[in-house]
């Protein structure tokens, strides 16, 4: 095993940096990550997968696993409460105050031996947390569910996909020294122990499986709203285009069924079924998040940001020849284009609120990418930071994506709110981690099961324009049903 730093590289970064990662890596060729996670953290009460295996180059190099340290902070609208060994620690009725919590450590820079997230913070936020960085009123939750919620990690496995290197990573408390290197060393050296156990376990007895005996029938999952209903709104959404309120709206309808097996089990179907570059799995004490995202919302390495919208939406085919024509029609379409392009230019838009002037470029323009059950096209954005933007300020450029609104934002979110029924919770809000140093990484949540009391819901949408049919919008949205439901409902 090779150890990073040395001795004499941490006690010189110690001077100048107040939290100073060590890391422990070995080549392990071939390495399933969920194996590993399912061994090592089945039991934890809080613990995270965030996967990146699956999809293009530029995406899919690092999977990253582990639990939470004692502290949680949640966010319930104007109010956030820090946790800490699940006893309240602090009360914050200031929001802004309470995300300086999250944000990145200034006496915490980039390490050279570790150019990627190495600690900090993962969790999500959700849809209606938009109401925290606008003046806008969005239902409030019906299940108790936080609006926003991460778990602070100070120990991380990353696997690095393309270097086949596992590496267990430490970052200590603040005020560091010499000594902690040789305790970090010993607890990597522990800790490679069970990951020896547990990689000879998987070697030998296969993966854990667990028999699901309630999976439930595809007829118990049931929508919120039936074909004629979200049809009449799709033609209110039209009416608000045509009067000049907005130019395009995502709307989005709601499945639910009865859920009481293994919710890891259900990560393991959903990523056999619709394998995805932004996937994961966070348990937090009363709920589960499940996704098989394809969409990131942003991504910060040092002063730079990046967004990767998606619009743009055709099934696929099992025939070839039928699975080239759609997405040829798909690339061609002028309606899909034109909406494409707006969203393109509401997130440079965006990152423009962040970024140095003229900065801001699309460095990738509208490719397709192809999934399991859907294929989409793709723009990736980039920009340089100005100085010193924090979590807050980013989120409130940012978030939520407007792939998932419309646009403009705030007036799509306000129509949203009048004909969606119910909330949309974590669907359409964005889970990821964000670093002591300055890394970032929040997905959009799509493709994505939420797991509480008893129940399993994901919502779907479809983004309404001028010319939409609204047939053919429903129909989409049970195109990017069909995954949830196939791994809902599916022995595998």
């Amino acid at each position: 095993m090779d150890f990073l730093p040395d001795k004499k590289k941490f006690i010189h970064l110690t001077t100048s940096l107040s939290r100073v990662p060590v890391c422990g890596e070995e080549c392990i060729s071939s390495l399933d990550p969920f194996l590993l996670y399912q061994e090592l953290f089945k039991n934890s009460k809080r613990s995270f997968l965030l996967e990146s295996g699956k999809g293009p180059p530029e995406t899919a190099r690092f999977s990253i696993f582990g639990e939470s340290n004692s502290k949680q902070l949640n966010f319930y609208r104007k109010k956030a409460i820090l946790y800490e060994n699940g006893t309240l620690k602090n009360e914050f009725n200031n929001i802004e105050e309470a995300f300086r919590i999250l944000d990145f450590d200034k006496n915490t820079q980039h390490i050279d031996y570790l150019p990627h997230f190495w600690g900090g913070w993962v969790g999500f936020v959700g849809y209606e947390a938009g109401a925290l960085f606008e003046n806008i009123n969005l239902q409030t939750s019906s299940n108790g569910l936080p609006d926003i919620s991460f778990m602070e990690v100070e120990q991380l496995f990353l696997y690095d996909h393309q270097s086949h290197k596992l590496k267990f990573i430490i970052s200590g408390e603040n005020k560091i020294k010499e000594s902690d290197y040789v305790a970090f060393i010993g607890e990597i050296k522990r800790v490679w122990k069970n990951v020896q156990l547990a990689l000879e376990k998987i070697n030998s007895e296969g993966p854990l499986k667990t028999i699901s005996k309630n999976n439930p029938p595809p007829t118990s999952i049931k929508s919120n709203l039936n074909k004629n209903d979200y049809m009449q709104k799709v033609e209110k959404a039209k009416t608000y285009i045509r009067e000049g309120d907005i130019y395009q709206a995502n709307l989005s309808q709601k499945f639910d069924t009865p859920f009481d097996a293994d919710p890891l089990e259900l990560y393991r179907k959903l990523r056999k079924v619709n394998p995805s570059p932004f996937s994961g799995f966070l348990k937090f004490d009363k709920f589960v998040l499940v996704s098989s995202s394809p969409e990131r919302l942003i991504k910060v390495s040092g002063d730079t940001i990046e967004s990767r919208p998606i619009a743009g939406t055709r099934p696929r085919s099992k025939v070839a020849s039928e699975d080239k024509a759609l997405s040829k029609e798909l690339l061609l379409n002028d309606k899909e284009r034109a909406e494409h392009l707006m969203l393109v230019d509401l997130e440079r838009n965006d990152l423009g609120r962040l970024c140095k002037t003229g900065s801001v470029v699309v460095t990738d323009f509208m490719f397709l990418e192809k999934y399991s059950h859907v294929s989409h096209i793709v723009s990736n954005i980039s920009g340089s930071l100005l100085p010193n933007q924090n979590i807050f300020d980013i989120l409130k450029a940012t978030f939520p994506g407007g792939t998932i609104t419309g646009c403009p934002k705030i007036r799509c979110m306000e129509i949203i709110n009048e004909l969606e029924p119910v909330e949309r919770g974590p669907y359409s809000g964005s889970f990821g981690y964000i670093g002591y140093a300055p890394y970032m990484d929040l997905n959009i949540i799509i493709r994505s099961i939420i797991i509480s009391n008893g129940n399993a819901s994901f919502h779907v949408g479809a983004g309404i324009v001028a010319d939409s049919i609204p047939e053919k919008e429903y129909q989409e949205t049970l195109d990017k049903a069909a995954a949830m439901v196939e791994a809902l409902s599916a022995e595998q």
